[in-house]
């Protein structure tokens, strides 16, 4: 029974608010949902997450082409996005990041319909509603799932914040340079001018490969 606008407490651990599509369902049973879009699956409840606007939309396409240009670059790896799920730990919510990279060593981790361990690098775009679960819930979540790097971009706001996990498991909040310009731990070539995320018109598909093709130039001259 579709169950709207229901806030409750669940294990004590996160507090959802949503669409509560499913209860007392298993992860296997909630991945046979074929149909379902931009639901996760968090300690037995399958819950729809908010819809996104035309900025949202805007910056995910953007940050999209821009990894997957990196990827191409490096020779391996791979971007996906919602609904692609992402299931870190057994004992942690199934999540479907806006973006998530795998590099070449971590292909292993894809399977059919899901990503069976971390990616390296997420990124959540924060939506009307989404604020405490990206920045508080899945910070916590993604940090001792073992995802190395996790952005987080509300457009609204104009605000970016970057987590980097150091050697021992910890995210440690990462701030640009004074240019404004923030440099990826887990893409180590990749670096990104965060004004560019609040432009009205933000860079297309072919001024991402040719800013990906110079970040690949710098990083072999140097």
């Amino acid at each position: 029974m579709l169950k709207e606008d229901i806030v409750r407490e669940v294990d004590a651990k996160i507090r959802i608010k949503g669409k509560i599509l499913a209860e007392n369902i298993t992860f296997e049973e909630f991945m046979e949902h074929d149909e379902w879009e931009f639901v996760e699956w968090v300690y037995g409840l399958a819950i729809q997450m908010p819809g996104i606007d035309l900025k949202h939309d805007a910056i995910s396409r953007f940050l999209s082409n821009l990894f997957s240009a990196y990827v191409v670059l490096l020779g391996n790896g791979r971007v996906l996005g919602d609904p692609v799920i992402m299931r870190t730990k057994p004992n942690l919510p199934a999540r479907a990041p806006d973006l998530q990279v795998l590099l070449p060593q971590s292909m292993n981790k894809l399977r059919q319909n899901y990503i069976a361990g971390a990616a390296d690098l997420v990124v959540e775009i924060v939506s009307e509603g989404s604020d405490k679960t990206d920045r508080v819930h899945k910070l916590r979540e993604y940090e001792e799932g073992g995802v190395s790097e996790y952005w987080i971009i509300d457009h609204r706001f104009k605000d970016a914040l970057f987590y980097q996990m150091d050697e021992n498991g910890d995210y440690q909040r990462i701030q640009p340079y004074e240019n404004g310009v923030y440099h990826s731990k887990v893409l180590d070539r990749l670096t990104l001018k965060v004004d560019l995320l609040w432009q009205d018109s933000i860079p297309n598909y072919f001024e991402v490969g040719r800013m990906v093709q110079a970040m690949f130039a710098d990083g072999e001259a140097s």
